[in-house]
């Protein structure tokens, strides 16, 4: 392969590349939903971490997001970029006991790290 066709295919991979990052708009959290952000872990292994800048990372059901946007509903929480998304029940909203923050999705617990 000549120098020419690596640099072009280097660029359209950029250019993909950018225009998925580019389609995350991210919304700060409002006053409301902020006891949502940070890292919560369930027993195994999962996790979601919700930025106050309104991004999200996931891992969970054979789903990875990293740097995308984060949107918080009544009843759900989805963390996509582009395509890729995952979109959660909110079984129990966030809620702090003996000093530790835990909330239900899908039904499982997870602990505010």
């Amino acid at each position: 392969m000549n120098t020419s066709m690596k640099i072009l295919i280097m660029a359209l991979s950029l250019s993909v590349a950018l225009s998925v990052t580019g389609c995350t708009k991210k919304i700060p959290l409002a006053e409301n939903q902020k006891t949502y952000a940070g890292t919560w872990v369930a027993a195994d292994g999962t996790f979601i971490t919700i930025y106050l800048d309104g991004g999200g990372d996931l891992k969970m059901s054979g789903t990875t997001v990293t740097g995308g946007a984060a949107t918080i509903t009544d009843d759900s929480i989805t963390i996509g970029m582009g395509p890729i998304k995952k979109t959660v029940k909110l079984t129990e909203k966030p809620k702090q006991g003996k000093g530790i923050w835990t909330m239900k999705l899908d039904g499982n617990t997870f602990t505010r790290k």
